[in-house]
């Protein structure tokens, strides 16, 4: 039996465990590899991102690769988000603390 398994990817992926699913990129499985992609995808945690483009240049499944260039997009997306909200806030914060 394969240590990884969709039930697992899904805790994983609930609990933000980046470094478990990164694993799971591993496994020969291709629905395991899938499922793992989607949730680092969702995840939106860059430390991902040299993991996934290796699965981009090295894997066999194209349906895999795919996935792989969809979560990339969905990570850099997410990261944007992210500095695109904090940034007012920052900028407020710098004002009132007359940091400019």
């Amino acid at each position: 039996m394969s240590y990884f398994t969709i039930k697992k990817i899904e805790k994983w992926s609930k609990n933000k465990e980046t470094s478990r699913l990164i694993d799971a990129l591993n496994s020969e499985d291709s629905e395991i590899r899938k499922a793992s992609i989607l949730s680092l995808g969702s995840i939106g945690d860059a430390v991902a991102l040299e993991s996934l483009q290796y699965i981009i240049d090295n894997d066999t499944d194209e349906f895999v690769k795919m996935t792989a260039e969809q979560a990339i997009v969905n990570i850099r997306k997410i990261g944007i988000d992210t500095r695109i909200n904090l940034e007012p806030i920052q900028l407020k914060l710098a004002y009132n603390l007359n940091i400019s």
